[in-house]
């Protein structure tokens, strides 16, 4: 015998006494509208709630199941009317007023279901400032009017007040939902049955939500009810916006004075109207000043780089100071990595707290704005920390495209293009019949400024064809997501692109639409070579696409196995242990899932690829997408710290494998293959001998000084070999070493001058780990120091700023052009001086206010180094120029070995080593790095 506990109690829904109880409804609405054009909200009020049938109407409401599929199923051909009933059902706790302003939207949009502007929200939700008493009882929620006593004032005997409270007191038990809700979005309801001793329970739990996507043409025009609608009722918007909406150089486009609505396909120049110039943030603000609507806006970063989790922690405690209620929608306003971080915070705040998503961008609108994922980097993967928590309103509006970076365009195209090809070849052929040339560059028709050639272009044809693309790449999306809400199984169709590039988009500094093409493409030459599952016709046609709208199909971080392996087995883990990559299967619109392949095969399969895309299909660009990095369109680089995490994730991993390995081998007993001796005991039968003339290495007592360097027969410190593996084992140059190495080469100048792999990276850690935020480096040749310097103090989050010195100038202008194609953070930390560095350094001694520095690196001509020194220590009146706590660093310190005995340059180094050895003001230490870095500080 068991027992069962069932929640609640909701009314059965009868589709016909249902829909004949709405049709009575909304003529009763219309009449009573009609009668009462010239009374006031209040009498309104009184005599909605006196009518028998809309009381009737109203209280069957309360108690239906609204949030469910035969709901859903019986008003599907009018979905603004579903809409509204929805937000209906909570009558009893919203304010009057908004109820009022339901019910006209109800009778209007029943019988004209896209007639959404047609009430006046200004009308429902205006107050009369010089007598705001008026109107004070429908500024009350229903509920607290009839408990108040304030409705019905012709009713002495209060039966119809009784009549509610009593319907209130039913709804507690039967629907609690209906009287006091959270929000109004989200549903719960359980089944739980146990033993009559109760010792064993088993319960089964569900948690509805509702969304409304709208597709919308400027939805901050004044007179577009949408946001307004939300709004008005709660007073006030919380809004966190993309802090690039807030800046001229990003967003700044033609607005209308009078309409608020932004210029697109030349309306200025056929509109009457007055045209400014606003950003996008400043067309939200005039949009809720005119409905009278108060605003809180925080500001969030919109780049890649800044999508971790302190970020969506800071959202947090920003909610925490402004009191956001979880009655209340949050906004969000931007692109995808803020609809990702203050959604994944609203799913935190008070464990979940609703928002409305206004996307910005092409990726926010058709995929990450309406997404229930909401995620923040980690530890220099792809959306490694999240949650399931969709908006409760996603407006998607082209016309906020046109202010975007046409890079930005482009890269958001390929989430359009990831539905086309696994889920809609409708929508595939669309793509290839609008997508190449005019797609990008009239940022999906909203700006024809840039387009010279338009003839034989219908601009209606192409307008409608731009919005059949956003509407069926919605649709797509939707249909593949939002059956599958928290990711209970993996067959999910809109994750086609999403198995490598995770792995790969942050390390490589990608923007998030070109690595998805990179994976798309490389997706597809998995199901033709290795699954067989499209033909070879169907490979190139995708890929022809991919590369036709300028995306990329190869990045080199993909030759990366490293990286590249790391990726799957990343995936393997969030996937709940299987692979599961979606790639088109049957033909173009189809999708399949790959689950098994081995990590031998998957490089066999990138090298092939590589090799089809980048030189034996002919593909433009070969196979190399247009602006493919985040520092091309603007946006902070994520390369360099990534790649650090990345490989510092996967030696961690190499290392607890290898000592898994290491303890099964000393377990083995004599009859095994491995080794047997014990570390002490390996000491001693192998090292010993190896190590036979080994010299004591502790100093004990200070070297004479001597006048020269003692002899050395070889032209480097080290075997070549030594310097390859410890490169090989060193992270990966970033963007900008590798942009200073390559146009130095381009230049013609003497590349062996450069720092290198090992040394930057060693400059850069060294900078990190000290925090230092003020650099000077003297003798910059063309900047690959300086460059060290200031990545590594912005990536210990400082102020990074680098002053370097320069006295050619052939290689000064060198420097300064690799500084200018730098990611903007960097580029923009470092000041280069044209200048001879002794006067430089010595007119800084004698200003009293000048800066100290945090590091100064002294890489210039080896016959002043002593010069450099001094003016750095200061002394003799002159004050110095190394900070408290500063270090020096010398390079070239031991090419007092290496270069030619009678080159002067060596014996000034030897000398400048001495002069140091001897300070006492100092304590230093030679490091064997390249040619010998010493390493100075105060004593």
């Amino acid at each position: 015998m068991s027992k069962q506990i069932n929640y609640y109690e909701l009314d059965k829904l009868d589709v016909k006494a249902f829909t004949n109880l709405l049709d009575a409804s909304v003529k009763r609405i219309q009449s009573v509208l009609t009668e009462n054009a010239n009374s006031s909200l209040d009498q309104l009020a009184h005599t909605v709630f006196e009518d028998g049938t809309l009381s009737e109407f109203l209280l069957l409401l309360a108690r239906l199941p609204v949030f469910s599929t035969p709901f859903e199923e019986l008003l599907k051909n009018n979905l603004d009317v579903l809409n509204v009933l929805k937000k209906l059902k909570f009558f009893v706790n919203i304010k009057i007023r908004e109820t009022l302003y339901l019910l006209a939207k109800l009778s209007i949009v029943a019988v004209e279901p896209d007639a959404i502007n047609s009430v006046d929200v200004g009308k429902y939700f205006s107050v009369d400032p010089k007598r705001p008493e008026v109107e004070n009882l429908i500024d009350t929620k229903f509920k607290n009017a009839i408990k108040q006593n304030l409705l019905f004032p012709n009713d002495p005997e209060q039966k119809k007040r009784q009549e509610y409270i009593n319907e209130f007191q039913r709804l507690e038990k039967i629907e609690p939902h209906a009287v006091y809700p959270t929000s109004i979005y989200r549903q719960s309801d359980g089944c739980t049955v146990a033993t009559v001793d109760s010792q064993k329970i088993e319960a089964v739990m569900s948690t509805t939500l509702t969304t409304s996507i709208r597709i919308s043409p400027h939805v901050l025009g004044y007179d577009n009810p949408l946001l307004a609608e939300i709004y008005r009722p709660l007073g006030r918007a919380v809004v966190v916006i993309d802090d690039k909406l807030n800046d001229p150089e990003y967003t700044n486009g033609l607005v209308e004075v009078e309409t608020n609505r932004r210029a697109i396909l030349r309306m200025e120049e056929t509109s009457t109207g007055t045209f400014t110039k606003i950003t996008i943030a400043e067309q939200l603000n005039r949009y809720f000043a005119y409905h009278g609507v108060e605003t809180k806006v925080l500001l969030a970063s919109g780049n890649e780089a800044a999508k971790d989790i302190e970020n969506v922690q800071q959202i947090l405690i920003d909610l925490k100071k402004l009191g956001a209620m979880r009655n209340e929608p949050l906004l969000i306003v931007g692109g995808g990595v803020v609809a990702d971080i203050a959604g994944f915070a609203c799913a935190l705040f008070h464990r979940n707290t609703p928002y409305v998503m206004l996307s910005t961008s092409i990726v926010a609108g058709i995929d990450a704005g309406p997404s229930p994922r909401v995620c923040s980097d980690g530890q220099g993967y792809k959306n490694a920390f999240g949650a399931f928590h969709p908006p409760v309103v996603t407006l998607t509006d082209r016309t906020l495209w046109r202010t975007m970076h046409v890079g930005m365009i482009r890269h958001g195209i390929a989430e359009i293009v990831k539905m086309a090809v696994v889920e809609n070849r409708e929508l595939f052929e669309l793509l290839e019949k609008v997508g190449p040339k005019y797609l990008v560059p009239t940022k999906f028709g909203t700006d024809l400024s840039t387009v010279e050639d338009l003839e034989g272009l219908d601009l209606d044809s192409f307008d409608k064809d731009c919005e059949r693309l956003v509407g069926m790449a919605m649709e797509s999306y939707v249909r593949a997501e939002y059956g599958n809400l928290w990711e209970t199984h993996q067959c999910r169709p809109h994750a086609y692109g999403h198995t490598w590039s995770p792995g790969y988009e942050l390390p490589a500094g990608m923007l998030h639409g070109h690595a998805v093409a990179t994976c798309m493409g490389f997706g597809a030459y998995l199901s033709w070579k290795h699954c067989d599952w499209i033909s070879e016709a169907d490979f190139v046609r995708i890929c022809k696409l991919i590369n036709d709208l300028e995306l990329a199909l190869w990045h080199d971080v993909m030759s990366d196995k490293q990286i590249f392996h790391a990726s799957t087995k990343k995936m393997i883990q969030k996937r709940g242990g299987n692979l599961a990559a979606p790639i088109p299967r049957g033909e173009i619109g189809e999708c399949g899932y790959l689950n098994d392949i081995t990590d031998d095969e998957l490089s066999r399969y990138v090298d092939e690829y590589k090799e089809l895309v980048t030189e034996k299909l002919g593909f433009a660009r070969n196979g190399y997408g247009i602006e493919p990095h985040l520092h091309e369109v603007g946006l902070e680089e994520t390369s360099t710290q990534a790649t650090a995490l990345v490989r510092e994730e996967i030696a961690f991993g190499e290392q607890q494998r290898k000592s898994k390995y290491d303890h099964a081998e000393e377990k083995k007993d004599e009859s095994g293959t491995g080794p047997q001796l014990s570390y002490n005991d390996w000491i001693k039968a192998v090292q010993t001998d190896r190590n036979s003339e080994w010299k004591y290495n502790v100093v004990s007592s200070e070297s004479v000084d001597t006048p020269k360097p003692p002899a050395f027969p070889h032209n480097t410190l080290f075997h070549d070999t030594t310097e390859e593996y410890a490169m090989s084992q060193t992270s990966v140059s970033s963007f900008n070493i590798q942009t200073a190495a390559k146009i130095t080469d381009e230049e013609k100048l003497f590349a062996p001058c450069m720092v290198g792999t090992l040394e930057s990276q060693f400059l850069k850690m060294f900078t990190k780990t000290m925090k230092a935020s003020n650099i000077l480096d003297v003798g910059t040749f063309t900047g690959m120091s300086a460059i060290a310097f200031a990545e590594g103090s912005l990536a210990a989050g400082q102020r990074a700023t680098v002053h370097t010195l320069e006295f050619d100038e052939t290689t000064a202008k060198a420097a300064q052009k690799i500084f200018d194609h730098c990611e903007p953070s960097v580029g923009k930390a470092i000041n280069l001086h044209h200048t001879d560095a002794v006067a430089w350094m010595r007119s800084c001694t004698e200003d009293p206010n000048g800066a100290t520095f945090d590091i100064i690196f002294i890489d210039a001509d080896k016959d002043n180094y002593t010069a450099y020194y001094e003016l750095a220590m200061g002394g003799n009146g002159r004050r110095p120029l190394l900070a408290e706590g500063g270090v020096i660093l010398a390079d070239n310190s031991l090419s007092a070995l290496v270069y030619d005995e009678d080159d002067s340059r060596r014996v000034a180094l030897h000398q400048f080593n001495q002069t140091v050895k001897n300070d006492k003001r100092v304590e230093q230490v030679v490091l064997t790095v390249r040619e010998g870095i010493s390493m100075i500080s105060r004593v």
